[in-house]
């Protein structure tokens, strides 16, 4: 803060004191007037007194500027969790700051409980996601030696969904402490596409969509099992919007001095007024309005990844036309936390 501004606030902080003092100055005047006393003695109060209250103030200054500097540095604090105090408190101070203490101490424990809640419900859907890939593994298995028929086709289909769901809410709980799964090295960026779309090989079959590859040999140092990720979440997105028939294209292309791995598709395309918001946590814009399948998690789950792996994803689209999204294997950073 400026000098003149603590200035200022030092004298509303003391301004009662000091019309004390003005009003004591202004009765001793009067009372020498009316007994018509020599001055000189009331002048020599006054300049001892003068001198006794200017070094007061001095000190009882930057005794203010020190708490007000304090106060203003914590003010200034976008989180406060713990306090330490200058000397020279009285007792309404010293109440005062006993209080802001038990509030910290009080926000602590909410704090703590908050987390502890967090931590259980994480456990909990972590265990209750592995828990129910056994079944889903069974009904797998259950369908691959039943009959072949429409019914099955569609069951299989339906199965792959709640599998890829369930990995969804598994690697969003990993996403929240990223920093203990990596394990980045040089990753053959075919290879990771290829096993990528052969996951969602009967999606594409049964819509009938198109696959093209296009890549160029290219290596990435990253993180194979979240970049798969990554890419498994954008080909979901690309085969839900796709009709029947159309066509999904992966490949590589170098812009400059960036190399991009981008997933292009013919399907319905995003909205204009959507596109900045995409990302958002839950958004689903006006597809997840028409489709209720939409969730706004997968695009959220590619932006938190891909922020994590030092990673930029963007999308461009035109409604009725298509998307293309775009990777950025070129890393600038890597955020580990």
């Amino acid at each position: 803060m400026k000098q003149e501004n603590q200035l200022g606030a030092y004298v509303k902080y003391r301004r009662n004191f000091l019309w004390f003092l003005v009003f004591e100055m202004v009765l001793f005047v009067v009372v020498f007037l009316l007994y018509e006393a020599d001055f000189a003695p009331l002048w020599y109060a006054f300049e001892l007194s003068g001198v006794c209250v200017v070094l007061y103030a001095f000190w009882d200054f930057a005794v203010f500027v020190r708490k007000y500097n304090d106060l203003h540095r914590y003010l200034s604090q976008s989180e406060l969790f713990d306090v330490a105090f200058s000397e020279h408190r009285d007792v309404l101070e010293t109440q005062y700051q006993q209080l802001i203490l038990q509030l910290l101490k009080n926000k602590q424990t909410v704090g703590d409980i908050q987390v502890r809640k967090m931590m259980d419900m994480r456990d909990y859907y972590a265990m209750w996601a592995h828990q129910i890939k056994t079944p889903i593994a069974a009904a797998n298995l259950l369908l691959q030696v039943a009959e072949a028929n429409d019914t099955n086709k569609h069951l299989k289909k339906e199965m792959f969904q709640i599998e890829f769901y369930v990995d969804a809410v598994m690697n969003y709980l990993r996403l929240e402490d990223l920093s203990s799964d990596y394990n980045f090295q040089s990753c053959d960026v075919e290879k990771v596409v290829r096993k990528a779309v052969k996951k969602f090989a009967s999606q594409f079959i049964g819509k009938h969509i198109g696959v093209q590859l296009q890549i160029e040999p290219t290596q990435v140092y990253s993180d194979v099992k979240w970049l798969g990720f990554i890419l498994e979440q954008l080909i979901s997105n690309a085969v839900k919007y796709t009709n029947e028939g159309g066509t999904v294209t992966i490949g590589t292309e170098q812009i400059h001095t960036h190399t991009y791995l981008y997933i292009e598709d013919t399907g319905i395309g995003i909205r204009a007024e959507d596109l900045p918001r995409i990302m958002e946590r839950g958004y689903t814009g006006y597809n997840g309005r028409t489709h209720r399948e939409s969730s706004g998690i997968g695009l959220y789950l590619v932006k938190k990844a891909s922020d994590k792996l030092g990673l930029e994803v963007t999308i461009q689209s035109e409604e009725q036309k298509g998307t293309k999204v775009r990777i950025d294997l070129t890393q600038n950073h890597t955020f580990h936390g």
